[in-house]
């Protein structure tokens, strides 16, 4: 498997040869910056200028760029079963409201009021190792009116190809197509995705479903959805680790969760629009619910899925699939303030932004990687992400300037990539000590920017010598 933070080929996405270098330069060297500013990532005024200049041409395009990180992973999925997590995030550009050319390619963001622009992902991992494969589709677009009026009667009514809400059907299509390779297909979405449209045109023997539900949908039998997981029995019980988020005030602890599962057959919904929609659905809805919250909000999850889910083991596995929703919430979080800062670009037009921006998620990825590896002994080869002489750097630091004693040296073997986050986090300011929270992609995005600062002196030594 090719490196799938390195080398874009951008071999026929343009129509001139220079745009292809261009573009492969840019990338490699957001790659190594690790950062979205090309003032820092440039070294010279020549280069810096040329690269405005690329992402200011009207012949390059964020389609040819993300033409080229879909069709990557498309060769990576081969014979592979994926779970493609969906999800959306804002780039809020209103600080740089005055600088930004006015329909350049960024408009509202929220309602009423906020300049940016708005990206659906889809981010692709192996169904069996959970390593990422990159990006099944990626989609950009800005609001020309306020979001508000998506709560009218006659927003509701419009067919679902007219809302913004067909983002969730298109991006699955679209990962079918990109991903057609793939031995099979599992989507998981949180709650927007909760769509009865959706339910209908996606699935097929290829491609399932995991959403979590949004609405007590109305059953079959007259019932409601909440009140029939309401009534069924608990298959049983287990713990599940749940990720802190200090933004809002959330610890990282540990939970006793209820599983049940049962068969329904939801009706169709009074606003659902289109030919030949069925009259009602069956489905499988799984509930995760906590047994003893104490002081936290409890954990209560539904889930709405295609794949058949009868027993406990299997309303698990349904579960362990939507908790990997996590990872595309740290990609964005990566991709923000304090990661790639790309709010903080100075660039003066918003199509250069999006431009900018997908190429960004193509450097995200490795940071992704090492993140997705940390702490696993199954993790994916250590070449698959760094090249022979960064191995041979990364050895060396460890020898020489990573001091470690038997309780916080490096449990991993070199040729797996958990050995490379840990001396990576170990860079970025972790102290190897298992007891300390695993660290987080920002802090392995900091390792990467100081192993990369070494890297360059250590070739520049060893090249010398």
């Amino acid at each position: 498997m090719e490196l799938l933070s390195h080398n874009p080929d951008y071999s026929g996405c343009f129509d001139d040869k220079r745009l292809e270098a261009r573009a492969a330069l840019l990338s490699a060297s957001l790659i190594l910056g690790k950062t979205s500013s090309i003032h820092a990532v440039t070294t010279s005024e020549a280069e810096q200028k040329g690269f405005y200049r690329f992402l200011g041409n009207e012949r390059v395009t964020e389609a040819q760029l993300i033409s080229e990180l879909t069709q990557r992973c498309g060769r990576n999925v081969s014979g592979r079963d994926v779970l493609v997590i969906q999800d959306s995030t804002s780039i809020g550009l209103s600080q740089h409201a005055n600088r930004i050319r006015p329909h350049s390619g960024a408009g509202l963001v929220g309602n009423k009021m906020g300049l940016g622009f708005l990206n659906h992902t889809s981010l692709v991992l192996d169904a069996q190792k959970e390593t990422i494969l990159g990006f099944s589709d990626i989609q950009l677009w800005h609001r020309t009116q306020d979001k508000a009026n998506n709560t009218t009667g006659a927003y509701k009514r419009q067919p679902i190809e007219e809302k913004e809400s067909n983002k969730w059907i298109k991006a699955s299509h679209q990962t079918e197509e990109n991903l057609k390779d793939a031995k099979s297909i599992t989507i998981i979405q949180d709650r927007e995705g909760d769509i009865y449209e959706q339910f209908c045109l996606v699935p097929n023997e290829k491609v399932q479903l995991i959403i979590r539900s949004r609405d007590n949908r109305n059953l079959i039998n007259g019932g409601k959805l909440h009140d029939l997981l309401a009534k069924a029995a608990a298959l049983g019980s287990y713990q599940i680790e749940i990720y802190g988020d200090l933004r809002q005030e959330k610890v990282s602890r540990i939970a006793t969760v209820h599983v049940k599962c049962t068969p329904v057959v939801i009706k169709k919904t009074q606003w659902a629009k289109g030919k030949n929609l069925p009259q009602s659905l069956p489905l499988y809805a799984v509930e995760v619910m906590e047994k003893d919250p104490g002081s936290h909000p409890p954990i209560c999850w539904r889930l709405l899925t295609t794949i058949k889910t009868e027993t406990f083991e299997e309303a698990v596995g349904i579960i362990n699939r939507y908790k990997q929703r996590w990872y595309i919430e740290q990609l964005f979080r990566l991709l923000k303030k304090r990661g790639y800062k790309i709010e903080d670009t100075q660039l003066t037009s918003g199509w250069a932004i999006r431009k900018l921006y997908v190429l960004v998620m193509n450097a995200a990825l490795r940071v992704m990687q090492l993140y997705l590896a940390y702490g696993r002994e199954d993790s994916q080869d250590t070449k698959e992400v760094f090249n022979e002489d960064e191995i041979m750097c990364l050895q060396t630091i460890q020898t020489n300037q990573l001091k470690s004693t038997e309780q916080t040296a490096n449990p991993y073997p070199k040729e797996k990539l958990a050995w490379a986050s840990w001396i990576i986090a170990r860079l970025g300011g972790w102290k190897g000590n298992p007891k300390q929270r695993p660290p987080g992609p920002i802090l392995l995005k900091t390792g990467l920017e100081k192993f990369e600062m070494i890297f360059q002196g250590w070739k520049l030594a060893k090249e010398i010598s």
